[in-house]
């Protein structure tokens, strides 16, 4: 159906369920009308033709005259409301509506342009009892019961309706999306009596467990959330899921054998999300940078994750050591990470350095032209482009695009400095002392 403008407002929430059947009153023919004259007729055409172009006013007009002649057909009401509502008249639309449900009952088109202007209006006691009204329709409605309940702070009541649809509907990952609205808004206290509740009626499902972890973990009871963990392993020892808390719990705790043996767990699981593997691996890649010691645990874990989950991460680990200095290890992670990543910035721009630094120059050569080819405004590629020749003893082709380059660079003195360097170096290997000279007093007056 047509949702008014104005109840976009709200976040991540918008009235009634989608994809409803067409209703007997929406797009109207005045030929359902019984007995009508012909000025009846060419008035109610009349409002729908001004409805039709947005000129609610005029329709507005039409359709009181039409309601003089005519006063107790609902369409005409219902038509009114539509009209009222366009405008923003939301009371007039509410009056409307409950005068065309007076004359037909239980008409459900009419119910919902009532729900949106109740929602709309942010009145949601109303609401409540009419999207009650609705579920008898169709159950679904009951999810707009659940997101009215979060929107009034009402998270008991939302679960409490979840759950009921969850058991006749079975589970949902949008109506799981609302119940983590709901426990994200709620009190602590609240999601973890509600947890210890539905563990205590379901002591096998895992998720309750979970949930609770991550409650414990929020409010920094450690204690609590290691305790919940031994309990699920207890209930199912193959809930690999737990591990990502233990993992986390272990290394705090500087148990890091126990640790790496929850990351094993995580890594070669099959029930464990591969972006929830990768946060586990990067955080341990952050540990091991810190504590370099365990450079071969990370390696061994990043080849279990390459493995199970046919993801590539040598972008991180070329990264990793590069940030440790260890060039030799990160040009042959950003090799890989290349072959799987041709046209990333990063990746391209890391590699291209590395292949300078290992005065691999023609290959760096080759690789700046392939990414000026994408990225003809990034100042680094013209540059590195320009050491390499130098390097390789090609200096015009150097100074043509060190001249091209520097024009790209913006508040970067280091590199501008570079580009000078370079192009002094150019031209005084092209025997041109003249303009090496001129450059060598530009790096000269940018150093002072």
């Amino acid at each position: 159906m047509k949702w008014l403008s104005l109840i976009l407002v709200f976040f991540l929430f918008s009235p009634l369920a989608e994809a409803q059947e067409p209703s007997p009153l929406q797009d109207e023919n005045v030929d359902e009308l019984e007995d009508v004259t012909d000025d009846f007729q060419e008035l109610f055409f009349e409002a729908l033709k001004q409805k039709g172009i947005e000129n609610y006013d005029r329709a507005i007009t039409a359709l009181d005259k039409c309601i003089n002649l005519r006063p107790q057909e609902p369409i005409l009401y219902f038509e009114k409301g539509k009209n009222e509502a366009a405008l923003g008249n939301l009371q007039q639309a509410e009056n409307n509506y409950l005068k065309a449900l007076q004359l037909k009952p239980n008409q459900q088109d009419i119910m919902e342009s009532l729900y949106e202007v109740y929602y709309a209006r942010q009145d949601f006691e109303k609401a409540i009892d009419l999207v009650k009204d609705l579920a008898k329709f169709d159950l679904r409605y009951e999810e707009d019961l659940a997101r009215i309940y979060v929107l009034k702070g009402d998270f008991e009541q939302a679960i409490k309706v979840l759950d009921k649809l969850d058991a006749e509907l079975g589970k949902d990952a949008y109506r799981n999306q609302i119940r983590t609205q709901a426990l994200a808004l709620s009190g602590g206290d609240f999601k973890e009596q509600m947890l210890l509740e539905k563990i205590k009626a379901s002591p096998q499902e895992e998720q309750n467990y979970l949930n609770l972890i991550y409650v414990y973990s929020e409010q920094g009871k450690t204690d609590k959330a290691y305790a919940t963990a031994q309990k699920l392993l207890k209930v199912n020892p193959q809930a690999d899921e737990v591990h990502l808390a233990l993992y986390k719990f272990h290394l705090e705790e500087g148990a890091v054998p126990q640790a790496l043996k929850s990351l094993e767990k995580v890594m070669k699981s099959k029930r464990i999300d591969p972006k929830a593997k990768h946060s586990v691996l990067n955080d341990f890649l952050i540990f091991a940078d810190r504590n370099p010691e365990y450079q071969p645990e990370l390696e061994e874990a990043v080849a279990l994750f390459s493995e199970e989950e046919n993801t590539d991460v040598s972008e991180e680990l070329g990264a990793y050591y590069l940030k440790n200095q260890e060039t030799d290890k990160a040009l042959s992670y950003y090799e890989s990470a290349y072959k799987n990543e041709p046209t990333d910035l990063g990746v391209l721009r890391n590699l291209t350095l590395l292949k300078l630094e290992a005065g691999q120059n023609k290959e760096a050569a080759a690789l700046s032209e392939e990414a000026l080819s994408l990225y003809p405004a990034q100042a680094v590629f013209y540059l590195a482009y320009g050491v390499a020749q130098n390097e390789l003893g090609n200096f015009k082709d150097a100074v043509s695009y060190l001249e091209m380059g520097i024009d790209y660079v913006a508040e970067n003195p280091k590199m501008e400095a570079d580009f000078y360097r370079q192009l002094a170096r150019g031209y005084t290997g092209l025997g041109d002392a003249a303009k090496a000279e001129a450059y060598q007093k530009r790096l000269t007056n940018l150093n002072q």
